[in-house]
């Protein structure tokens, strides 16, 4: 399932770093990444996505189904 990601708070290439790899490590693909605004392809519990990008300290601001 692919999500849609908007986030507050990634103001670099250093924040899409940490956010791609916290993406990894839950063993979501990602489809593209830009400051504030990702795409994954991931298979569980969106929920996950979300705590994810929250224990690096950003702001989800929307997370759907695309």
């Amino acid at each position: 399932m692919i999500y849609r990601v908007k986030t507050e708070g990634m103001g670099c290439q250093h924040c899409i770093m940490r956010v791609t790899n916290a993406m990894n490590a839950l063993g979501a693909e990602i489809k593209s990444m830009e400051l504030n605004d990702f795409a994954v392809d991931f298979n569980g519990d969106p929920a996950a996505i979300r705590e994810a990008v929250e224990d690096l300290g950003f702001d989800v601001v929307s997370l759907e189904e695309n």
